[in-house]
Order: structure tokens, then C-alpha cells, then sequence
């Protein structure tokens, strides 16, 4: 089992979403603290595996850490407050995503905080619904070799999404989000590591570009698969 800590054991079990949320994703401020800390800890504990082995409880009581910017980014999927309820029978599979640059599903102009600044949508507090993040990382020996050691590599960490938004779409916004936030960061290469059990997230991550690699840090789970995106090949795309 996650080992305990305070904030685990507080953790809120947050409110059910509704069949096909709408959603902004933005860079979290420090008033998003207790709502990362409480989805960082719902992450830990669905995994029932001890994450001492990453120092979990410190890197909670020390957020954003790592995470910070410049080199790093906590992502949050937030309900959209303003938008009316919907259903994906009557506004399509498009509803579910959102789109970053301003439009969503077509008719309707969302603009969303970026990784650039801003903070042109309203100030009401709205549920968290899912979160990601994104840290640089080293490899440090023996792990290091057969690595080429001069390409900028990050980590994609604690992608976390309620279970009643599952398949709708918050997970895949929140991949591709933080890809391109990485991109925007100057890195070459986005490491992460996931279990062999969690498939939809392995095919999630597959179908991003993410392929496996060997291990790059010790990790003592028998069935964890590491996996790497060629960063270079998406700033290309874009």
C-alpha cells in the first residue's frame, strides 16, 4: 500500500463530473496547491503501490518542487463553470476535449489560460477534474549509459484523472498539453514510467509517439515499463 501521509489521508473524494465535462487546462498558482496536492494524492493511492522509493510524501510536502517553472509545469483540468450541461449525443465526441487555442467544439470561443500567462477566464472557483506534470530529470550512473547525454530530457509525472471522467477525453488533453508545454521548454526527449496493468494509459501513451526504452532510474515494481518521446520530432510537426 501508498505509504501514509497526512495529506493522503486527507485526501477528498471529489465530486462525480458529468457524462461529457467541459474543460479548460492551465498552469497552476499557488492557490491551486490544495487541489494538487489532494489529486497527487488520489493518483498515489489508486496505484496500491508504495511510492517511498520516489520520496512521494516529501515531494507533496514540498510542491511545486521540481515542478516549478521555469524548467518545469503542474497542469490542472478544470471544469468549465460557464458551460451549459451537455451530453456527447448532443454536442458530438468533440465536447469532451478542449481546444487550447480558443475554440471549442467549433461555435464557441473558450479562451484558456496558457503556459504563456493570462487568466481571461473567470475567476469561480471549478472542480478539478485531472492534473499532469512535467520535470526535468538527469540520469545519474548506472542508469546513465547508452543515453546520449547531451539531448535535454524531462519527465512527464502523475497524470491523474477522476474515474468518473475516464474515456472522455481530460487524460488525452492532458497528455497533449503537457507535450507541448515540454516542447515549448527546450527539451528533447519526455521520459515516464508507467505499470504494465495500467493499459489505457500504455495505449494513451503509445498513441502520442511515446515508445519504450530501458530503465533510466531504479524502480523495484516487476511489471513498470519506461517508456521515451522524441520531443524534436514534435516541435517539427508543429
Amino acid at each position: 500500500m501508498v505509504q501514509s501521509t497526512k495529506a493522503q489521508t486527507d485526501a477528498v473524494p471529489l465530486t462525480p463530473a458529468s457524462a461529457a465535462p467541459r474543460f479548460t487546462i492551465s498552469p497552476t498558482t499557488p492557490t491551486d496547491l490544495p487541489d494538487v496536492i489532494n489529486l497527487f494524492t488520489l493518483y498515489a493511492e489508486s496505484l496500491n503501490i508504495d511510492l517511498s522509493f520516489q520520496s512521494f510524501a516529501e515531494e507533496l510536502a514540498g510542491l511545486p518542487g521540481k515542478y516549478a517553472p521555469p524548467a518545469g509545469q503542474i497542469l490542472l483540468a478544470r471544469r468549465d463553470v460557464r458551460a451549459p450541461s451537455t451530453t456527447p449525443e448532443s454536442m458530438g465526441s468533440d465536447c469532451l476535449v478542449p481546444k487550447l487555442e480558443g475554440e471549442l467544439n467549433g461555435d464557441r470561443e473558450l479562451k484558456s489560460r496558457s503556459s504563456q500567462g493570462g487568466g481571461e477566464i473567470s475567476d469561480i472557483p471549478a472542480e478539478a477534474l485531472g492534473c499532469i506534470a512535467v520535470r526535468p530529470i538527469t540520469f545519474a550512473p548506472p542508469f546513465d549509459v547508452g543515453f546520449d547525454r547531451h539531448t535535454k530530457k524531462c519527465e512527464m509525472k502523475r497524470l491523474y484523472t477522476l474515474p468518473s471522467t475516464r474515456g472522455q477525453g481530460v487524460g488525452k488533453a492532458l497528455i497533449g498539453e503537457v507535450v507541448r508545454v515540454a516542447v515549448e521548454l527546450g527539451y528533447d526527449e519526455m521520459y515516464l514510467d508507467t505499470l504494465a496493468s495500467m493499459k489505457a494509459a500504455l495505449r494513451a501513451y503509445e498513441r502520442v509517439g511515446f515508445v519504450r526504452t530501458k530503465a533510466y532510474y531504479h524502480n523495484p515494481n516487476e511489471d513498470v515499463v519506461f517508456l521515451v518521446k522524441n520531443l524534436k520530432e514534435e516541435e517539427g510537426n508543429n
